[in-house]
């Protein structure tokens, strides 16, 4: 309780000192509210898939982690835990460097645009956020978004694969790397297997020449004796 009463204290201070505008403070109260009320509840039963967009409560983190109530993108879903890449509003001047698989092919940036034009779903352009990767409880849904990228479409595989790339390396250097080998190696299997089905189909044209032949051979043999 002692230590409790200190964060408080301490947290009311920062506040009297402006620390926190007005919005801050707002979205920052309403994460513990909503961390309160729901820390004790069952868990939410409603089945979550890959591609559907939620609205989240983040919680309170550190810069430049992703904070309070946002849209999520799931990408995997494990139980009661989801794996989120979160989505804000796009800044052009917040965010000169961004990735678009058209306008901005070449980017390195681990911002993804998503042009609302592109995906009705969202009412204006929105950044996804690709390096911030989360693990969520189901529990910190507030509710679900209109719209869902499928896990088929181009542009979710294109999302995944960024995302390994980025966040995971050197899993997706190995990753690449055995992808190749197993191409290499069904290439050749191909390849002998031709080579195979054509030796079969020359020996079979052998063996019919062989036959004719001995064929011919008996009948000079017969002619002969006669």
């Amino acid at each position: 309780m002692k230590e409790y009463l200190k964060a408080q204290n301490q947290t009311i201070a920062s506040i009297i000192e402006n620390a926190f505008n007005a919005d801050e403070l707002d979205r920052f109260s309403k994460s513990d509210f909503r961390w309160v009320i729901n820390k004790g509840k069952p868990f939410r039963q409603k089945s979550v898939k890959k591609g559907e967009i939620y609205q989240f409560e983040f919680g309170k983190n550190y810069t430049p982690e992703m904070s309070y109530e946002h849209r999520g993108l799931v990408i995997g879903v494990k139980q009661k835990l989801l794996y989120v890449l979160p989505i804000f509003s796009y800044d052009p001047h917040k965010h000169p460097d961004i990735y678009h698989p058209k306008d901005h092919p070449d980017s390195k940036s681990n911002m993804f645009l998503l042009k609302s034009h592109e995906f009705p779903f969202i009412s204006r352009d929105s950044v996804l956020k690709l390096n911030d990767i989360r693990t969520v409880s189901v529990n910190r849904i507030l509710y679900q978004q209109k719209g869902r990228l499928s896990p088929d479409s181009d542009t979710y595989k294109q999302i995944e694969h960024l995302t390994l790339q980025k966040y995971f390396p050197s899993f997706y250097h190995d990753f690449e790397q055995n992808l190749q080998t197993i191409e290499t190696l069904t290439k050749q299997l191909a390849i002998t297997t031709t080579d195979k089905d054509a030796i079969q189909t020359e020996n079979e044209q052998l063996k019919a020449e062989i036959n004719s032949l001995k064929e011919l051979l008996l009948d000079q043999q017969k002619t002969c004796r006669e």
